[in-house]
């Protein structure tokens, strides 16, 4: 059994930023706001899936007690693995002894489950912290976890509140439901991404920071997208020969005439940001190249050469995973548009074949309406 009263009090403390107001999901998806008291009664009806309640982040001075990063299928190609990705950021990185966050800031929830969306929460207490930190800290990961900000949303979206935005964006409050997708929400299992009991936010102890650390944070400039100095690998090495072919199989499937440059940039960027040595990058394009009996097989070694020799310093301009992504896309768009058209094709061929034998039927029914004699008059 929940500790109903508790839970709520805890969701209370851990997400609720203002108390004069929230929104409500509508049917359609979309959320109204409500001006009334945000209250532990108002949690007990969103866990009893009676509604659908919404936190706005930001409060009125601009501070926030969470961070949280918005993981759809509709952007991204596998939202979980970039979940864990994330999540591997905060928690294991820059080394596991001393990690980005602990693990127990950390709540990752599956918020259509079983559909593959996501967010990845990180808790700040005792006190919140100023949008602009929260906002910095949400890029900041993504940057090192080689993730597109602009296939992630990172909340809070906004550093202050105005007077065209006094309220600001709000996330949906997990464990309830999605009205639109009829589906639960629910927390996982960091590990074996079972679903955990609504009890596992009692554990919940959120980042705190120095003011010192604050201070340092606060001083960045407020951008979109924040990017730091990129520095290339001191060190290149090889890959070994079971993952040099396995990459290399991988390439040959996508080795697609329009297509094939851009993927081989696109390679060859993610490998120097990698620290990939040019004798590995050389093996898998040669290899790719005789696979594919590509007929530009000496321009694709030259560009090998081209890039390690003469583009290494372009450093962070290097297109790499996102590069490759895009590619994806662009492909995968073509192939549902072609798909599209062949259906299209098929059903005018079938209408075409229906209306002839449509009309050999008619003319069928009208010949043995005929008499001998209106056939074949004397």
């Amino acid at each position: 059994m929940l500790n109903n009263g508790s839970l709520e009090h805890t969701f209370l403390r851990l997400w609720a930023s203002r108390f004069d107001v929230y929104a409500e999901q509508q049917s359609n998806g979309s959320y109204l706001k409500v001006e009334e008291s945000l209250t532990a009664e108002v949690i007990k009806r969103h866990l009893r899936q009676e509604i659908t309640v919404g936190f706005y982040q930001l409060d009125k001075n601009n501070m926030v007690k969470w961070l949280c990063w918005d993981l759809d299928p509709e952007k991204l190609d596998d939202p979980l693995l970039t979940a864990k990705t994330i999540i591997n950021e905060c928690i294991s990185q820059p080394n596991p002894k001393t990690p980005r966050f602990h693990k127990k800031a950390l709540l990752l929830e599956a918020s259509r489950y079983p559909d593959p969306s996501y967010h990845v929460w990180v808790f700040f207490e005792p006190l919140p912290v100023p949008a602009k930190v929260a906002r910095w800290l949400g890029l900041k990961i993504l940057e090192h976890a080689n993730v597109n900000p602009k296939l992630v949303e990172v909340f809070p979206k906004q550093t202050k509140l105005t007077k065209d935005r006094p309220y600001g964006n709000l996330v949906k409050t997990p464990l309830g439901l999605h009205k639109v997708a009829h589906k639960w929400s629910h927390f996982l299992n960091l590990e074996n991404l079972k679903p955990l009991s609504a009890n596992c936010v009692f554990s919940v102890q959120g980042v705190s920071f120095s003011e010192a650390d604050l201070a340092g944070i606060y001083r960045f400039e407020d951008t979109k997208h924040v990017q730091s100095r990129f520095e290339l690998p001191r060190n290149y090495k090889s890959l070994e020969k079971e993952e040099e072919e396995w990459i290399a199989r991988w390439l040959t499937m996508r080795w697609i005439p329009g297509h094939r440059n851009q993927l081989e940039l696109s390679f060859l960027g993610l490998c120097i940001k990698q620290g990939v040595a040019f004798d590995s990058a050389y093996r898998v394009i040669d290899r790719v190249c005789y696979i594919t009996n590509d007929e530009e097989k000496l321009q694709r070694i030259q560009l090998v050469k081209y890039h390690y020799e003469q583009r290494r310093n372009l450093g962070s301009q290097l297109k790499g995973v996102s590069g490759i992504r895009e590619l994806l896309r662009s492909l995968r768009t073509k192939l549902r548009k072609s798909y599209s058209n062949l259906r299209m094709k098929n059903r005018e061929e079938r209408v075409k074949q229906t209306e002839s034998l449509t009309l050999q039927w008619k003319l069928a029914q009208s010949f043995s309406m005929m008499t001998p004699n209106t056939v074949m008059p004397a």
